[in-house]
């Protein structure tokens, strides 16, 4: 076992990463799984900013993670979780342990794009969330990722379970979408 909040060399280690499990434990989504958008997807729908882009006058990469993010959020508000009042009661956080995107088509400044909740699979303590962001001028996706959340009680960060309400919304994204082998 790591010595907790220690510094060993210049690598210092969390009690809080000793609470979870290994990465071989977290669901995954196939890209096939988070290319369909059905009906039970939420969508938010934002434009392409000026500062989102780089030199070359596409989103720069990281920007796509903020996106998903932001639809998270906006996910967790309409279903009563308002992630400020969340933060600010205490309640639970739900820290980040994974987070990744494909890309596949660039995207530009003043694009019209949809970022996509398009599957979650949720376990006792934590979720893993499927995003797509689609250019909603050419209907293609340019993105498509994952992030897995653990949930955990302020501030001792031991692990909680994901508020059932919370649950069972992010339970009901992906349904209908054909299944994968």
């Amino acid at each position: 076992m790591r010595p907790s909040s220690t510094a060993l060399g210049s690598i210092a280690f969390s009690p809080f990463l000793e609470t979870l499990p290994d990465t071989r434990s977290m669901h995954r989504f196939s890209r096939q799984e988070l290319d369909f958008r059905g009906n039970a997807a939420f969508g938010s729908t934002r434009s392409v900013r000026f500062q989102d882009v780089d030199a070359a006058g596409i989103v720069f990469y990281p920007r796509v993670l903020e996106y998903f993010h932001d639809a998270y959020v906006e996910f967790l508000a309409r279903h009563g979780e308002p992630l400020p009042v969340v933060l600010a009661e205490r309640r639970w956080a739900a820290p980040l342990r994974h987070a990744e995107a494909d890309y596949f088509r660039p995207l530009r400044f003043g694009d019209s794009i949809e970022v996509a909740l398009v599957r979650a699979h949720v376990e006792p303590t934590q979720i893993t969330v499927g995003y797509r962001v689609e250019n909603l001028g050419t209907k293609e996706v340019a993105a498509v990722g994952q992030t897995v959340h653990s949930f955990v009680i302020l501030p001792s960060f031991e692990r909680c379970p994901v508020p059932r309400a919370l649950a069972d919304a992010l339970s009901g994204l992906g349904a209908g979408a054909p299944s994968t082998p």
